[in-house]
């Protein structure tokens, strides 16, 4: 493997390229070739470059459009140096060889992440010369060291000091491997971009994805599974944008329940002081204080304290060193993940005092609903993914008090917040909810049935179970999609329902509603199913 004699350098990002390139031609005496803006900066810093107009001799043409496509470059970068052939080719039509090439392209990405950007201006960041030349050197590593980023420059240098000038093996095959991951993410975003821009649809025909990994879980769902978290490039924010302050390393369970929590969260917004804790996914209890975050936390928790022990804890305000003194000190509280948008340094000190808690800042994404959301949800099946919207949308697609019995404004507001639990319990589900002075919360949740009626009785038991049972009275039950039955609306009447909202829709609707009124009870049809499979 011969030295490096002959690079060239054409790069958008010109972080650190100057200090690179200097060291290259101080340390190896390397010829360098270079084009436009990349040529003048390198020739300000005292540095002898051949311009790339002078090397092909055809000038740069179409404002830099057409630069380094040229048979004296795309071959000085693709011709086999162990192939007879090739070689005679070369030297019968005077191609040198190139030994490095060191680009990195347009910034499409940033480029398009703009408010203001046009189709136009768009369509002139996507790089051409640029791919096509890392794209040749890639195919050709063994012959052609490709740097795609500015991040390998010090890694490059050093590799050529220990080897006097020569690249090895192993660098070269990864340099060009890195190549083929940026294209594929450089592609999916233009191809992505010009979808969104030329069709209407909501679910294009293909969909085009690249994932990094952030980071390994210790295992899967079970103990022998392997897992990682990797986050989908073409999202801004998402999990990703978590940081964890401390505690043990995030396990695949728990980035399941973190990613409930979070939306959970985005569900109730910031207006309020909300706490929401969860297991498996599905809420334990939910609070909503209008005053007290404190207040908000213990109301959340009494709802079944038995089923808290390991859960996931997530506050939507500032956690204080209030609400840390109350996690700390209160018994039977064991906790795997809490987070906050942020933490007191004397909360964060307090909490710390449990080892193995994971205690995670999320920041401002309560406010970034919208950006969140833009993506699609993807969910894996044997062989390929489901595709659909996420459920971000008003929980309330119509307001149909469709009973005898009519609804107050704050009893509307209490449906709604058991109407939105019941949203994040997994189908069936049912939540009770009661009101107090400055707020409401959950006094028994029911998820995962198979039937409507059993969930309504088992959220109805619960209810009881953990002391709930004069808060059922005169309470408030939602419940994720229709009743096919009058059944299930018995069964939440009976246990203290005295108003009840669901979507509607079944073909019983005239008999639900008939029974209803004999009960006395509220009835509120959505028009919003909220099924969580």
């Amino acid at each position: 493997m011969k030295k490096i004699e002959r690079v060239l350098v054409s790069v958008f990002d010109k972080t650190g390229v100057v200090d690179f390139v200097k060291a290259l031609v101080d340390e190896f005496d390397v010829e360098i070739l270079s084009t436009g803006g990349t040529g003048k900066l390198l020739e300000k810093n005292g540095l002898k470059i051949v311009k790339i107009s002078e090397y092909t001799g055809l000038p740069e043409m179409f404002e830099g459009r057409v630069k380094t496509l040229h048979p004296k470059i795309e071959g000085g970068i693709l011709y086999r140096r162990e192939i007879e052939k090739d070689v005679l080719d070369a030297k019968k039509y005077n191609i040198p060889p190139i030994d490095m090439v060191v680009c990195n392209l347009y910034q499409f990405k940033e480029a398009i992440s703009k408010p203001d950007i046009t189709l136009q201006e768009a369509l002139e960041m996507i790089d051409i010369g640029g791919p096509t030349m890392i794209r040749a050197a890639a195919k050709n590593y063994p012959d052609v060291v490709v740097v795609p980023d500015p991040k390998y420059y010090t890694l490059i240098i050093d590799e050529l000091k220990k080897n006097n000038g020569i690249i090895g093996d192993q660098l070269r095959a990864t340099l060009a491997q890195d190549v083929f991951l940026i294209m594929a993410e450089y592609n999916a975003i233009i191809a992505n971009y010009l979808q969104d821009q030329i069709s209407n649809k909501i679910l294009p025909d293909k969909i085009v994805k690249v994932y990094e990994k952030v980071q390994d879980c210790r295992y899967g769902e079970n103990w022998d599974q392997a897992a990682a978290y990797y986050q989908d490039l073409s999202a801004t924010l998402g999990l990703h944008n978590i940081r964890q302050l401390w505690g043990k390393e995030i396990s695949f369970n728990n980035y399941l329940d973190i990613d409930s929590c979070m939306q959970m969260l985005l569900d109730f917004g910031k207006e309020d002081y909300v706490t929401a804790i969860l297991k498996h996914t599905s809420p334990n209890g939910i609070a909503l204080d209008r005053k007290n975050q404190l207040e908000s936390v213990k109301r959340a928790f009494s709802t079944d304290p038995m089923s808290a022990f390991g859960g996931i804890w997530g506050i939507n305000k500032p956690l204080t060193e209030e609400i840390a003194d109350y996690i700390i000190n209160k018994e039977n509280i064991f906790i795997e993940v809490i987070m906050a948008p942020q933490f007191e340094p004397d909360a964060l000190k307090i909490l710390k005092q449990k080892k193995d808690l994971r205690i995670l800042e999320f920041g401002n994404l309560i406010e970034m609903e919208k950006e969140i959301y833009q993506n699609l949800e993807l969910r894996s099946v044997l062989g390929g993914v489901l595709i659909q919207e996420y459920d971000h949308k008003p929980i309330v697609k119509e307001w149909n008090v469709v009973s005898n019995r009519k609804i107050s404004e704050e009893e509307k507001n209490a449906l709604i917040f058991a109407y939105k639990v019941s949203k994040w319990a997994k189908s069936n589900s049912a939540c009770f909810a009661q009101i107090y002075n400055d707020g409401m919360y959950t006094i028994g949740i029911g998820a995962g049935q198979q039937s409507r009626v059993h969930v309504v009785k088992l959220a109805a038991q619960k209810a009881v179970e953990f002391g709930h049972k004069e808060a059922l009275k005169e309470s408030f039950m939602g419940t994720d999609s229709f009743f096919p039955f009058a059944d299930g609306l018995e069964a939440a009447v009976e246990a203290g329902a005295k108003a009840i909202i669901n979507p509607g829709g079944s073909i019983r609707d005239d008999l639900i509603i008939k029974r209803a009124n004999e009960l006395g009870c509220s009835l509120v049809f959505t028009g919003k199913r909220v099924f969580l499979h």
